[in-house]
């Protein structure tokens, strides 16, 4: 007759598990330390495309004329004293960059047309837009098949920069990268902004630099946020073991605490060995996989604080053994149903969506581990030193907050 599953027969193969993992995250940190984001690490992050320039635009009038994009179509927006004018460049109007240049010269607009071939289904509007037209001229990019810039390229010209790092954004053919720089002592974002569009304007033309967006970080308050996650997790950590000392017994709360501290240790570990960067998404994952491993545990916990008042005859570590197998089916089912919505994410996603969402695949996977495995055994162990009796379970019943 095949033995029921007993979560309590792998307690030390699982302790011992975990405890190497996270020592192998130990040893990664004093070895090379975390890779962190610019929100925790200080710096200029910066999303580029680089794109032929179509043709760019100015405009010394007496109107008012605003060039917008919006939606991939370019809007020209024209005001005075009599009234509003708006024109729309419609790709299927206006095909390619070259029939936008020459209707805006209709409006009054110097264009000085670089590529007029280029289709302008394929606008690539940066953060410079909506722009208000003067004679400073505006540069119109618009996408297209002939760029072929790999990320190694990117990392070359950056290399006069120094501790440049570069992610390839979107697909390869779209010449998108996230480029992320530390920055030094006393160091402005405009320091830095100049230095990395220097560099990628030498390598590929100033002209066919499109900067999507540009965040900047100061040394300061990175410690501030940094500092403010770590003491968010501890209160989290805290509240959770007042909680559950109430609801329950300390016995359980101190339990469920160092599960916890296994979940969020292990997540870290995950990240240190595989080099994941470290930002404020981090902290929003390891929040929600605190209280997705609570409640898994606190599942468990339940069941096993009913059946110590209905098996009467069975020893503590039995009746453990036994509502962690009558517990399993549903901690199972919610921990897959969460991941065919997580998974996805994390193989088709880009970006801090990415990142978190392999961050919680990880964390769900170790906290639903720690709930059967660990969780049961710390309970096991700390009824040694604080015996768990039926009538305190009664007496704790009838304050219940169920």
């Amino acid at each position: 007759m095949k033995k029921p599953f007993d979560s309590l027969r792998y307690r030390y193969i699982a302790i011992a598990a975990s405890s190497i993992f996270i020592l192998a995250g130990i040893v990664m940190f004093f070895a090379k330390g975390f890779v962190t984001g610019i929100d925790f690490g200080s710096g200029y992050s910066e999303e580029v495309r680089i794109a032929p320039l179509g043709f760019s635009v100015s405009y010394d009038g007496d109107k008012n004329a605003v060039l917008s994009a919006e939606s991939g179509i370019l809007t020209l927006t024209m005001r005075d004293p009599s009234g509003v004018e708006i024109i729309s460049f419609r790709p299927e109007e206006y095909p390619l960059s070259g029939d936008i240049a020459e209707e805006l010269e209709l409006h009054g607009a110097e264009v000085s047309v670089k590529d007029p071939l280029l289709p302008s289904s394929n606008l690539i509007a940066g953060f410079g837009f909506p722009a208000v037209l003067s004679e400073s001229p505006v540069r119109v990019n618009f996408a297209t098949d002939t760029v072929d810039v790999r990320i190694e390229d990117v990392r070359e010209a950056l290399a006069p920069v120094g501790g440049a790092s570069v992610q390839t954004v979107g697909e390869a053919s779209d010449a998108g990268f996230q480029i992320r720089v530390n920055a030094g002592e006393n160091e402005t974002q405009s320091d830095i902004e100049g230095r990395v569009n220097s560099a990628l304007g030498s390598a590929f033309g100033a002209e066919n630099i499109v900067i999507m967006r540009a965040d900047f970080v100061g040394p300061k308050f990175s410690s501030s946020l940094f500092r403010d996650s770590v003491l968010g997790v501890l209160l989290a950590l805290a509240l959770i073991l007042v909680y559950v000392a109430f609801r329950f017994r300390f016995a359980y709360a101190v339990s469920s605490i160092i599960a916890l501290m296994h979940d969020v240790l292990a997540m870290l570990s995950f990240i240190l060995i595989f080099r994941l960067e470290v930002s404020s998404t981090t902290i929003a994952a390891v929040l929600t996989i605190i209280g997705y491993s609570l409640n898994n545990t606190i599942v468990i916990f339940d069941r096993i604080r009913e059946n110590i008042k209905i098996e009467k005859k069975l020893d503590v570590e039995s009746l453990i053994s036994m509502s962690v197998r009558q517990s399993m089916t549903r901690t199972v089912i919610t921990s897959l149903t969460t991941l065919f919505a997580i998974v996805p994410l994390a193989f088709l996603g880009s970006g801090d969506i990415q990142l978190f969402a392999i961050n919680l695949t990880w964390g769900l996977i170790a906290g639903a581990y720690s709930s059967v495995f660990l969780a049961p055994a710390f309970l096991s162990f700390f009824h040694r030193i604080m015996p768990i009796n039926v009538e305190k379970e009664k007496k704790e019943e009838e304050y219940s907050l169920v």
